[in-house]
């Protein structure tokens, strides 16, 4: 695939991970990368991100990027309250295991919720921050409790442990937990 046709063209990159992203791309030759980044291979660049050759699974020209210019896109279920709290603002951190899958999140890359009930039903967000935390007992310390989807009837009764119907306790000691700061799409 010859890379420097790409130039200034706006595309569709489809990378080796499986992710998307739209926006248009710079030509980087082998000679620079190897000067600016030390690796020795033509590259293509949308905004800050570097897809050198062997890294693109396909390409294709569009009319203009999505709503998520140069945005990896994630995947996760969630249940409808929660997604409803986000959409409304009430609810500002998604709380999950630190595992592999969220180890991959950066700032400023999306989510696109899925509702577990009726996956159709979606919520994109930003990713805003990421905090970590060796247990939701310090997690639930350091937030505030509204902020991770506590309303003002559940709030008196919130508890770290409630965490436990989704993620084992042995789960959280080996991964360690994540609040993920969002904010929804549609309020950009």
């Amino acid at each position: 695939m010859e890379l420097s046709n790409w130039d200034g063209k706006c595309v569709r990159i489809l990378d080796s991970d499986g992710a998307v992203f739209d926006g248009e791309c710079a030509f980087d030759s082998a000679e620079y990368c190897l000067a600016a980044f030390g690796r020795e291979e033509d590259a293509l660049e949308i905004d800050h991100w570097l897809f050198y050759a062997s890294q693109i699974r396909s390409i294709v020209s569009i009319e203009t990027p999505t709503l998520f210019f140069s945005r990896r896109v994630h995947r996760m279920r969630l249940q409808p309250e929660p997604m409803e709290m986000i959409e409304s603002g009430q609810k500002q951190f998604e709380l999950r295991l630190n595992d592999e899958k969220r180890r991959a999140l950066q700032n400023g890359d999306a989510i696109r919720f899925e509702s577990t009930e009726d996956e159709t039903e979606t919520l994109y967000v930003s990713v805003e921050a990421l905090y970590r935390f060796d247990s939701f007992d310090a997690l639930y310390a350091a937030l505030p409790l509204r902020a991770i989807g506590y309303s003002e009837e559940t709030i008196a009764a919130a508890s770290p442990r409630d965490m436990d119907a989704y993620y084992t306790p042995e789960e959280q000691a080996h991964w360690g937990v994540l609040a993920i700061r969002v904010r929804d799409l549609a309020d950009s």
